[in-house]
């Protein structure tokens, strides 16, 4: 069942509610005198970058995670899971109904989420925009409310660099 127009209007009005929010945190950051040299030396964790509409770069950004923590990470004691902001379409990854369709992206964030590698984030907004129930979600994934406000929030207030 999709959801009625009128409730569409309201997510996506709540949505920018919140990015709108999001990017007056990041302003008051940079006035108070935050350059950006700065911001990498205090990095708290990675972003992963995905690129919109790809579900290949998905798996491109969790084989890099894998990389990462295996290979270049591996002498660290402690180490941060590399975040995975998930929204648009492909959101439709992470869900039961679509497993045989992402079968090998699935099991690779599973396992990655399962050795803390990755903490993926899937958008609610974009969920229900693509008519997905968030019951259906794979329990190991978390949600946020609106994907590109929590990117906004995670690089500028939390001063997460990109992976």
């Amino acid at each position: 069942m999709k959801p009625h127009p009128v409730f569409k209007l309201i997510l996506v009005l709540i949505a920018f509610s919140w990015y709108a929010v999001a990017m007056a945190d990041g302003a008051a950051l940079h006035s108070n005198g935050l350059i950006q040299s700065e911001r990498q030396e205090i990095s708290a964790g990675y972003l992963g970058r995905i690129e919109l509409g790809d579900p290949e770069a998905v798996e491109g950004a969790l084989k890099r995670a894998e990389s990462f923590y295996f290979k270049e990470s591996a002498n660290q004691e402690v180490y941060s899971p590399v975040v995975l902001v998930i929204h648009g379409a492909e959101v439709g990854i992470f869900f039961k109904e679509n497993y045989s369709m992402y079968k090998p992206i699935v099991d690779l964030a599973a396992r990655l989420s399962a050795f803390k590698v990755v903490d993926i984030r899937v958008c609610e907004t974009s969920a229900r925009w693509e008519g997905l129930d968030l019951k259906t979600l794979f329990p190991f994934v978390d949600t946020v409310v609106y994907g590109p406000a929590e990117v906004v929030r995670l690089i500028d207030v939390e001063k997460y660099t990109y992976f």
